[in-house]
């Protein structure tokens, strides 16, 4: 009976301290989500202003985008979440007498390790299937754009200069497909065309027009022009070059193809998707020794040197990758030398044998 009362007491301690982390994860994600997205999303409308893109397109490249975001934010929540979680809990007495009944360090860690198991298996499915998929997506998607006209991509009451400067177009306002007081300046003939109306058309063969009505082109400069006025008048498009094939890049190759490939600049990026998983158990061994402050401390005592070890090992393994696919790093030490390193780290800490480093609690596994 009393084992059975033991047992029932640990695990609402354990579903407790679930509870908790997942909900500081999910916050913190959410916030650090939105600055991300925010972020990238005033680029996008700044190309759209240009009209360089459709706004139509934005919520699409934000939703290919969305699995890079997530993948790069996970670790980083779970690293505050367990040192916010667990901090607050040691500072508030809460975690001492967890462990004066018996919830060792140990324990502790084992628990944290079951949430960050669940997380690392999500981070695994977006970072080696769905963040490639959309990469792809946002490569289609923007290759698409850059074959769209200035009139696909008209913005009203904004000069919009494209062609690499040979035309600036103008519409003051627009009415479904119906553009209203168009302008077109053509820099190379010096001709500009203005039309009360202006309409993208496309014919039986594919072919694209844009008919203007009511109009006048004028040819020439200030001392020698001509002038010539319309009631209707087309001009071709180029036509749209839609059937490519998009330069997959090692981000947006899958798994298989990154094998086949075999390159040191494809297997440094098989490494790093691989890596991004396995950062997530390690931050974790970090993390539990060092949220371990006094009630004199605070919780927030530990974030500046986690956050430290957290930029060294997320840096070092950028820096690996980068020397790996400029082959100056052999593929086979790669990036697994950086995770081995902070998994020793890791195990000093979590064993108090860096107890004497300032900014570094020791912190035995003993009960």
């Amino acid at each position: 009976m009393a084992k059975q009362k033991l047992l029932e007491c640990r695990m609402i301690i354990v579903r407790y301290l679930n509870r908790q982390l997942l909900q500081y994860i999910s916050a913190i994600t959410l916030v650090l989500l939105v600055v991300v997205v925010m972020g990238r999303l005033l680029q996008y409308l700044a190309q759209a202003s240009q009209g360089e893109l459709q706004t139509e397109a934005l919520l699409l490249l934000m939703t290919y985008r969305l699995p890079n975001f997530l993948q790069l934010i996970l670790p980083l929540a779970l690293l505050l979440s367990i040192l916010l979680v667990y901090g607050r809990m040691y500072a508030e007495s809460e975690m001492p007498v967890l462990q004066a009944t018996g919830f060792s360090p140990k324990r502790l860690l084992g628990m944290t390790m079951v949430t960050t198991g669940a997380m690392a298996v999500l981070v695994g499915f977006l970072t080696l299937f769905v963040t490639p998929r959309g990469l792809v997506n946002t490569e289609t998607l923007l290759e698409v754009q850059k074959n769209l006209s200035e009139f696909d991509l008209m913005v009203p009451g904004v000069f919009q200069t494209l062609g690499q400067g040979q035309r600036t177009t103008y519409a003051e306002s627009i009415t479904g497909d119906v553009m209203h007081n168009v302008f077109m300046h053509e820099t190379g003939t010096n001709r500009v065309i203005y039309a009360a109306t202006a309409i993208p058309v496309e014919d039986a063969s594919g072919a694209r027009f844009i008919q203007f009505q009511d109009g006048s082109i004028t040819e020439g400069d200030n001392t020698d022009y001509s002038l010539t006025t319309f009631t209707e008048m087309g001009v071709r498009l180029p036509p749209r070059a839609l059937s490519f094939t998009p330069g997959l890049e090692e981000q947006a190759m899958t798994n298989m193809q990154l094998l086949e490939q075999g390159q040191p600049v494809h297997m440094a990026e098989l490494q790093w998707r691989i890596s991004l998983v396995i950062l997530l158990p390690v931050l974790a061994l970090l993390a539990v020794p060092l949220s371990k402050v006094s009630p004199r401390e605070g919780r927030f005592a530990r974030l500046v040197p986690a956050l430290f070890l957290y930029l060294a090992y997320f840096g070092l393994l950028v820096v690996s990758r980068d020397l790996v696919a400029r082959e100056l790093l052999p593929v086979a030490i790669g990036l697994w030398w950086v995770h081995l390193l902070f998994i020793t780290l890791g195990w000093l800490l979590f064993s108090g044998r860096l107890q004497s480093l300032p900014g570094l609690p020791g912190y035995k596994a003993r009960a």
